[in-house]
C-alpha cells in the first residue's frame, strides 16, 4: 500500500516501461505519395493502356503516332495524380490520434510528490489524480473517490457511467464499475486511480491498431478489372483478325492466288520483314484504339465533379471512389448516437396531475408545480459544480425562463446510494428529484404515475420524478421524461434508403429495449416485419455461420462493442455485400475504416472523420441517402461514357483498317484523330459527368459487388449501333450515290472533308444515343446543361475546322448543301438506335411478362 501512496520512483518507472511498454500507440509504416501514385498506376485500364502504348513505341518508333501516345500518357498522368492526391490527404486518422495524445497531460504521484507529465510518459503502476474535465489517458482501476465518466467515444452510449472503487475486481470491461478507460472524459467527481494498461494494450490502443488496417478493393475497381480483361481480349482478337486479313491480302490476294508468286514473296526477306513489321504495327494500333484511353480521366472527372456538387449538400468526400461505392451499398450499419439521434438527452415532456407538457411556457399554467420545477432546474446544482446530463437537460428545458428570486438554504447532490438530489428553499420546503421508484412511494396518491413511468422506461426513455417536502409530508409534482431525440428527417431518410434495397442495421451501446424503441421510431424496424435484435452477449455466443443466416433479418445490435462492429462488417463482406458504416466516435473508427464506405459525422471526433471515406458535415442521415443516389448516378454516367467510347472505337478502328483494304490509306489523319480523341475522351467525359441524379434510380436494387460494367443492353447498343456507324462510314466511301453528293466525287478533298465532318457529327449524335436509357433521347436533358453546351461547342469547333483548318486539318470549305447532307446522313444513327430499342422492347416484352408472373407466384406462396 505504501507504493500506492508514494507512487512510482524513477527505477520503478523504468522497470514498468521495460515490462509493459510505454503509452504510445503502435504506428504502422505510412506509405508515401509516390508509393500510392505507383499503386494507382496499377489501375486495370491504365495497365492495359500503358502496355499497348509501350508496344506501339517499341514496334513503330520511327513512324509512331506521338500525338496519340502523348495524349494517352497525359490523360493517365492527370487521372493518377488527382486520385493519388485525394487518397493521400485522407490517410490522417492515426496521425490525428498521435497528435491529440501528445497534447494530453496527466497529474501523477511519483516518489511521494504530485507532478504533471505528458500522457506518453504514463506507465503501468502510475497513480493518477482525476477531476471533472480531465481526459483519461490510460486504462486504470479506481483506488478511491467517485467519478462520473462519458464513455460515448468508446461505446457510443450517451448515458454517463458512475465509477468508484470496487475492490480488487479483475473485470476491465467498459461496464466495470471500478475501471476507467483511455479516451473517456470525466464529467463530474474526483478520484485516484492506478494504471493497469498503457499504449497498445489499452482498449483505445486496440482501436488505434484497427484504424490502420487496409481496406479491400472498391466495387468500381473490381468492375474495371473485369472490363479491362474483356477489352483486352476483344482487342487481341480483333488485332489477330486484322493481322491475318492484311497478310492474306498482301501475300495471297495481291499475288492472284498463285502458289509460285506467294512463295516468291515469302522468300523475299526484306519484303516479308517489311510486311510483318507493318502488320504488327496495324495490330498494335487496333489494340490501342480498342482501349478507351479516356476512361481513367473520365472517371476522375465525373467523381471530382460530383464531389464538388455534393459539398453543396453538406457532404465532403475524402476518397473519390467512396461516392460510387455508396451507390453499390447493400447494407448500412449505422451508429445510433449522433447519427440517428442528436446524441444527448433532452426533456421530451413533463407529466403532472394537470396533464402532459412539451414546453416550459405551457407549464407556467400549473402555478406551484411550475415554480418548484423551475427552482429545482435553475438552482438545484451547486454553483461551479459540474452538472450531470439530467441537470443539463432540465436547464435547457427552462433556459428561457427567468431565475426565481428565492434563497437556497441547503443542497444535497445526487448520490447513487440515495438516488436523488435536493434543494431546500428558505429552510421550509425541500424539492427533491431522482429515481421514480424512490420518489413515488414517498408521495400519497402518486401510485398512478408508476404506470406511466414504467411505460416510458419500456420505450427506452429516461424518467426522473420530482416532489416537494415540508414538515415530513411529501407532495408529488411531476415525472420528467427525457430521451435522445431523432435527428430531423431521419425517418423519411431511412424509408428512402430502405426503398433503394439497402438493409439498415442500428448499432448502439444502449440496452435492447431502448434500441428497439428507437429503431421502430425511425423505421429501421417496420410494423409486422420479421426482424432480429441482438445484444453483444447474444452476438458473442453466435458462430459466423449462424450470423450469416440471420443477417438479412438483423436490424438492431444493442450493448455493442467496437469488436461487434468490425465483426459484422467482416461477415457481411464475406457474404459478398457492399458494406456501409456510419459513426462519430473513436469506437466507430475501426469499422469505418474496414467498411467499403465509411460515413463520418461532421460533429464527430477527428479520429472518426479521419477513418471515414465521406464526412457528413451537418450530421444529416438524409445526406447519406443523397450520397447513395449520387453514387448510382455516377455509375450510370460511367456506363454511358463507356458505351459511347466503345461504340466510336469500333467505328474509328474499323474505318482505319477497312479503309486501307478498300484503297483509302488515311481516311482520318493523325491531326484529325487528335481532335476526335479530344471529343471522345475529355469533352465526352465532361458531358457525361454532369448527368443529374434522378429519383427513380433509388427504386432500383443495388448492384452486386462483382456485377460487370458491360451489360447485355450496353453490348447490344455498342455492337449494333456501333456497327451501323461503321457501316455508314464504309458506305460513304463505297456507294456511288454518296460521292455524287459532294464536289470532286470519291477521294477528293471536299469528299474527305465531308467524311471527317460525318464522323464527328455521328459522334455527337451517338452521345445523345448513349446518355439516355429511355426512348426519348432528350429525357431530363435540361438537368444537364453542360451536355448541351459541350455538344454545341463541338459542332461549332468542327465547322471552324472545316472552313479554316486548311492543310493542317486536311480540310476545305463545304457548301451549305454539303454540310446539310453530312448532318442528315450522320443523324441517321438516332432513328436507327431508336428503332433498335423499340424492336428489342417488343421482342422482350413477352419474356418480362412471364418473369413478372413467376415472381408474383413465388411471393403469393410466401417463398423467399
Amino acid at each position: 500500500m505504501k507504493r500506492d501512496i508514494e507512487g512510482l520512483n524513477d527505477a520503478a518507472v523504468a522497470a514498468s516501461r521495460e515490462k509493459y511498454g510505454d503509452n504510445t500507440l503502435i504506428r504502422e509504416k505510412k506509405r508515401g505519395f509516390f508509393s500510392k501514385f505507383f499503386e494507382n498506376l496499377g489501375d486495370p485500364i491504365i495497365k492495359v493502356l500503358l502496355f499497348a502504348v509501350a508496344l506501339e513505341i517499341i514496334v513503330t518508333f520511327r513512324n509512331c503516332n506521338w500525338f496519340e501516345v502523348g495524349g494517352i500518357l497525359l490523360a493517365v498522368l492527370i487521372a493518377t495524380v488527382v486520385s493519388t492526391a485525394s487518397e493521400y490527404g485522407s490517410e490522417r486518422a492515426f496521425e490525428k490520434m498521435q497528435e491529440e495524445n501528445g497534447k494530453l497531460r496527466a497529474k501523477v504521484r511519483r516518489g511521494g510528490n504530485i507532478t504533471e507529465i505528458g500522457a506518453d510518459e504514463v506507465v503501468v503502476g502510475d497513480i493518477i489524480y482525476y477531476s471533472a474535465g480531465d481526459i483519461v489517458v490510460a486504462d486504470a482501476r479506481l483506488l478511491s473517490g467517485e467519478l462520473r465518466v462519458d464513455q460515448s467515444a468508446l461505446n457510443g452510449e450517451s448515458k454517463e457511467m458512475e465509477k468508484r472503487y470496487s475492490g480488487a475486481s479483475m473485470d476491465n470491461s467498459l461496464l466495470s464499475e471500478g475501471c476507467i478507460h483511455r479516451g473517456s472524459i470525466v464529467t463530474a467527481g474526483a478520484g485516484i486511480a492506478v494504471v493497469t494498461a498503457v499504449g497498445k494494450n489499452t482498449y483505445y490502443g486496440a482501436l488505434a491498431k484497427d484504424v490502420q488496417s487496409q481496406t479491400r478493393e472498391s466495387p468500381l475497381k473490381l468492375r474495371l478489372s473485369s472490363l479491362a480483361a474483356v477489352i483486352s481480349r476483344i482487342g487481341y482478337v480483333m488485332a489477330a483478325i486484322v493481322g491475318f486479313t492484311y497478310l492474306f491480302i498482301a501475300l495471297v490476294v495481291n499475288n492472284g492466288y498463285d502458289p509460285a508468286k506467294i512463295m516468291e514473296s515469302v522468300k523475299n526477306v526484306p519484303h516479308i520483314v517489311s510486311l510483318l513489321s507493318h502488320t504488327l504495327s496495324l495490330m498494335i494500333t487496333v489494340i490501342v484504339v480498342a482501349v478507351p484511353e479516356g476512361l481513367p480521366m473520365m472517371i476522375t472527372v465525373v467523381l471530382s465533379a460530383n464531389m464538388r456538387r455534393m459539398l453543396k449538400d453538406k457532404v465532403m468526400v475524402k476518397k473519390l471512389v467512396g461516392i460510387e461505392t455508396a451507390g453499390s451499398m447493400n447494407i448500412l450499419f449505422t451508429d445510433k448516437t449522433g447519427t440517428l439521434t442528436v446524441g444527448k438527452s433532452l426533456v421530451d415532456r413533463i407529466i403532472t396531475e394537470k396533464g402532459e407538457f412539451k414546453s416550459a411556457i405551457k407549464l407556467r399554467n400549473t402555478d406551484e408545480i411550475y415554480e418548484y420545477l423551475l427552482i429545482s432546474a435553475k438552482l438545484g446544482v451547486e454553483e461551479g459544480a459540474s452538472a450531470n446530463s439530467t441537470d443539463r437537460a432540465l436547464s435547457a428545458f427552462f433556459s428561457d425562463e427567468a431565475c426565481p428570486g428565492v434563497k437556497i438554504s441547503k443542497r444535497e447532490v445526487f448520490s447513487s446510494d440515495k438516488k436523488y438530489s435536493s434543494v431546500t428553499v428558505d429552510d421550509k420546503i425541500r424539492i427533491i428529484k431522482g429515481a421514480p421508484e424512490v420518489i413515488i412511494p414517498l408521495c400519497p396518491g402518486a401510485e398512478r404515475f408508476m404506470k406511466q413511468y414504467k411505460a416510458a422506461a419500456q420505450k427506452g426513455e429516461r424518467v426522473i420524478a420530482t416532489a416537494a417536502e415540508a414538515d415530513g409530508k411529501y407532495k408529488f409534482l411531476a415525472l420528467t421524461v427525457m430521451k435522445d431525440r431523432l435527428r430531423r428527417g431521419v425517418s423519411a431518410s431511412v424509408a428512402k434508403i430502405r426503398s433503394a434495397g439497402v438493409s439498415v442495421v442500428m448499432i448502439t451501446g444502449d440496452g435492447k429495449d431502448t434500441a428497439n424503441a428507437i429503431a421502430a421510431e425511425c423505421g429501421i424496424i417496420a410494423p409486422g416485419e420479421e426482424t432480429v435484435a441482438l445484444t453483444h452477449a447474444e452476438l458473442e455466443q453466435m458462430s459466423d455461420g449462424e450470423l450469416r443466416e440471420i443477417m438479412p433479418r438483423l436490424r438492431v445490435v444493442a450493448r455493442a462493442l467496437p469488436s461487434d462492429k468490425t465483426r459484422l462488417v467482416r461477415i457481411a463482406q464475406e457474404m459478398g455485400l457492399v458494406v456501409g458504416m456510419t459513426g462519430d466516435g473513436i469506437n466507430d473508427a475501426p469499422s469505418l475504416k474496414l467498411a467499403d464506405v465509411g460515413f463520418s459525422m461532421g460533429s464527430g471526433t477527428d479520429i472518426a472523420k479521419g477513418a471515414g471515406d465521406i464526412v457528413i458535415l451537418d450530421d444529416s442521415f438524409e445526406a447519406i441517402t443523397k450520397t447513395v443516389l449520387y453514387g448510382r448516378t455516377i455509375f450510370k454516367s460511367i456506363r454511358k461514357f463507356i458505351s459511347f467510347q466503345l461504340m466510336m472505337n469500333i467505328a474509328a478502328c474499323g474505318v482505319s483498317l477497312i479503309g486501307q483494304l478498300i484503297g483509302i490509306e488515311n481516311p482520318i489523319t493523325i491531326i484529325q484523330m487528335l481532335w476526335i480523341n479530344i471529343i471522345m475522351d475529355t469533352l465526352g467525359g465532361l458531358a457525361f459527368s454532369g448527368e443529374a441524379p434522378l429519383d427513380y434510380y433509388m427504386c432500383e436494387p443495388p448492384k452486386a459487388r462483382n456485377e460487370k460494367i458491360l451489360t447485355k443492353e450496353m453490348l447490344r447498343q455498342i455492337l449494333i449501333t456501333g456497327g451501323y456507324t461503321l457501316s455508314v462510314c464504309i458506305a460513304f466511301f463505297t456507294v456511288p450515290f454518296v460521292s455524287s453528293l459532294f464536289r470532286g466525287g470519291d477521294g477528293g478533298k471536299v469528299f474527305m472533308t465531308a467524311f471527317y465532318a460525318l464522323f464527328v457529327f455521328m459522334g455527337i449524335f451517338n452521345c445523345f444515343n448513349t446518355r439516355s436509357d429511355r426512348l426519348s433521347l432528350l429525357s431530363n436533358i435540361e438537368k444537364n446543361k453542360p451536355f448541351i453546351f459541350i455538344m454545341v461547342f463541338i459542332a461549332i469547333i468542327q465547322l471552324i475546322i472545316i472552313y479554316f483548318g486548311g492543310e493542317f486539318f486536311r480540310s476545305v470549305p463545304l457548301s451549305l448543301r454539303e454540310i446539310l447532307n453530312v448532318v442528315i446522313i450522320a443523324f441517321s444513327v438516332i432513328p436507327f438506335d431508336a428503332l433498335r430499342r423499340v424492336l428489342w422492347r417488343l421482342i422482350n416484352s413477352g419474356t418480362r411478362g412471364v418473369q413478372k408472373s413467376r415472381t408474383a407466384a413465388i411471393l403469393e406462396k410466401g417463398v423467399g
